[in-house]
């Protein structure tokens, strides 16, 4: 966040003067760096129990699973293939070896944990969740 500039504004007779710390610009990005990284782990560990995993006897069970990165700052990908195709694709995933595991799984954690993960990363940043 950059930092604000000191303002002076007069009217009629009445002077104010808005200083800001020199700090204010730092430590405000700071915060809201840390609240992002909560976010994004916080976002990846409601959504493990959601993600769908192949049958332990298929070659590829548990990849799509172990794929997940946090790219960057808001950024979270599953990096195995066919992720996408698992993400969207509308089929009974509970055949497979999690019977949690749902299509589009970002949607029902948000829906579930949103104001959980809000909350938390409202006390980070030192503001309030609305």
């Amino acid at each position: 966040m950059n930092q604000p500039d000191n303002i002076n504004i007069s009217f009629d007779n009445v002077r104010m003067f808005l200083t800001w710390s020199s700090s204010f610009g730092t430590l405000q990005t700071a915060r809201f760096s840390a609240a992002q990284a909560y976010i994004d782990k916080e976002c990846v560990k409601y959504m493990t129990p959601l993600v769908p995993v192949a049958l332990p006897k298929f070659r590829n069970a548990g990849k799509l699973l172990r794929s997940v990165k946090i790219v960057s700052a808001g950024r979270i990908y599953y990096l195995s293939e066919h992720s996408r195709y698992s993400y969207y694709i509308r089929s009974n995933h509970r055949h497979g070896g999690n019977p949690q595991a749902k299509r589009m799984w970002f949607e029902p954690m948000k829906r579930q944990y949103k104001g959980a993960i809000l909350r938390g990363a409202a006390a980070i940043a030192g503001g309030r969740a609305k």
